[in-house]
């Protein structure tokens, strides 16, 4: 049985502050999208929340419609730019008609839809002819230490038999094979190389406010004993806690063409 998609509801009010948007993507990432959509085409951004990457778009005159599980972040776009156009729907049941959009856009909302393989089946669907399913993501170096907190203390709460992992896609490979499997040929552009910089003990606290979606579905009780556990394990193992680390970022966009 599939796991529903997640809405994201109770973010809301602390979404845009607690998720970054690195100023390269702002300026130079988002623009570069439309580089790869048909002139003034029509483009449906699939999880649209607060607007982060739709209301950019609309600012350059972009075309685009949103839609989104949760009515709460989409009350928050529409504070930032009223005449949007946004509709309520799970991605794997788009409420539009086939052949609708030169682009369906996604970033990082495939790991919260829990019927993915549908939803890019209703992405074919929608597609004209010709059109482009893009999935943006920012990549990590695969030695970085502030990954490695998280990563860690998701281990902590598998060793407790409990669950972080969200409903969908669960990594880069799995969404790949699919697309293929769909017929997709794929193409990955690196649009642009950035440094962020952070400390262990950020990284602590984020983990700590339960802000992200991965510890939402987690007891308080196993909470409280991995973050203990997490952070004794970051005391030891990474540098020490208030020392800022800067890591190299990439904003990547995954292509898609069905055939």
């Amino acid at each position: 049985m599939t796991n529903p998609s997640r809405s994201f509801d109770r973010a809301a009010d602390y979404y845009d502050r607690t998720r970054e948007l690195p100023e390269p993507i702002a300026t130079h990432g988002i623009p570069a999208l439309l580089q790869h959509i048909a002139p003034h085409g029509k483009i449906l951004d699939v999880g649209t929340g607060t607007g982060r990457i739709s209301v950019p778009l609309l600012h350059l005159g972009a075309d685009v419609i949103g839609v989104d599980l949760s009515l709460n972040m989409m009350g928050k776009l529409r504070e930032k730019y009223p005449a949007a156009h946004l509709a309520q729907a799970d991605a794997s049941r788009l409420p539009f008609a086939s052949h609708d959009f030169d682009a369906v856009l996604t970033t990082h909302v495939m790991h919260l839809i829990g019927p993915w393989r549908e939803a890019l089946r209703e992405y074919r669907r929608v597609l004209k002819p010709g059109g482009v399913y893009i999935d943006s993501t920012q990549w990590h170096e695969p030695t970085s230490q502030l990954t490695r907190i998280r990563d860690k203390w998701r281990e902590l709460v598998d060793a407790q038999g409990a669950q972080w992992r969200r409903p969908g896609v669960q990594s880069r490979e799995e969404l790949i094979a699919e697309l293929r499997a769909q017929s997709a040929q794929i193409e990955e552009v690196e649009v642009l190389r950035y440094y962020a910089t952070a400390t262990p003990r950020e990284r602590l606290d984020q983990i700590h406010s339960r802000v992200c979606s991965d510890a939402w579905d987690v007891s308080d009780e196993v909470f409280e004993t991995t973050f203990k556990e997490i952070t004794a394990w970051t005391k030891k193992e990474i540098e020490p806690l208030d020392k800022p680390i800067t890591e190299e970022r990439r904003f990547v966009l995954r292509i898609a063409r069905f055939a």
